[in-house]
């Protein structure tokens, strides 16, 4: 691990992409490699081979083997160029640099790296574990970020339909166990009718679970000490891909949520959205 320094130094990265089908030209994001010649720093941060979630949903088509033997390889080469970094930056800071153009050169490979790009650091480990989180990991679409995306989406269908005046956001239940929710349509002082908004198009299974049951869990504990609206709707969002893990994980949430006594449609079915909405304006 490198040092913090106190002066930040020029650094040259990559992105590290996975492009299967040279001739379609997409491809996804799984690394970054970091260099710091001047310092004589070289690293790099890979997605685990485990994690095959975005590669299904990417390429349906693929053979994973392929995937993981592909980033096994990149793995092992790049721990290679590390210590071999870690030996001539020693004694040769430009060996660093030129490492980092040797090893990022264009080639026709199953993992390429995208164009060199430069970034000041003062911690090159910080700014690795930066880049891999916005360019890989993509922690500027975090849940709070979807989740907005899907609520923008059924308030836009609330207002196309003269709908959106007689809904506000409240909170569902008490003091001690209670649910945000974005439309909620109340009688008096009581909330008779919501839409929560719900994002399950995840690249994990496992993620659709978490994500998910946390919801299950709090509408089955509102109703448990009757705290759940007369009728509310969960609005799910769903995965453009056909990954059949992922798509049974949100079928069985789905099924929890109407066992916990709430209609669920998908975000984009607006006859169905428009139609429980309706009963809002008959009251």
């Amino acid at each position: 691990m490198a040092p913090s320094l106190m002066n930040p130094v020029p650094c040259q990265y990559a992105i590290i992409r996975f492009l299967p089908y040279a001739e379609t030209g997409e491809f996804a994001n799984v690394g970054v490699v970091l260099a710091c010649p001047a310092t004589g720093y070289f690293d790099f941060r890979l997605v685990p081979t485990r994690k095959t979630g975005r590669i299904r949903g990417f390429f349906e088509q693929l053979d994973l083997k392929i995937y993981r033997d592909a980033l096994t390889y990149m793995g092992e080469e790049l721990e290679r160029l590390r210590a071999l970094a870690a030996n001539v930056a020693i004694g040769n800071k430009e060996a660093v640099r030129q490492l980092f153009i040797g090893l990022v050169h264009p080639r026709e490979t199953l993992l390429r790296f995208g164009e060199t790009r430069v970034v000041m650091a003062e911690d090159p480990d910080a700014m690795l574990g930066q880049l891999f989180a916005r360019m890989v990991e993509r922690d500027f679409a975090n849940k709070d970020y979807h989740d907005k995306l899907v609520e923008r989406g059924v308030r836009e269908l609330l207002r196309k339909a003269n709908l959106r005046m007689y809904f506000n956001e409240a909170v569902i239940g008490n003091e001690d166990l209670h649910l945000n929710v974005p439309f909620a349509h109340k009688r008096g002082e009581n909330v008779h009718l919501a839409i929560k908004p719900l994002d399950l198009a995840k690249d994990e299974a496992s993620r659709v679970f978490d994500t998910g049951g946390r919801l299950v869990d709090r509408i089955q504990r509102l109703k448990k000490h009757n705290l759940l609206p007369p009728d509310m709707l969960v609005a799910v969002q769903r995965p453009d891909g056909n990954d059949q893990r992922i798509l049974g994980a949100i079928d069985e949430i789905e099924g929890d949520l109407r066992k916990a006594g709430v209609e669920v449609e998908r975000a984009d079915n607006i006859r169905a959205i428009t139609a429980f909405a309706k009963a809002a304006a008959l009251h």
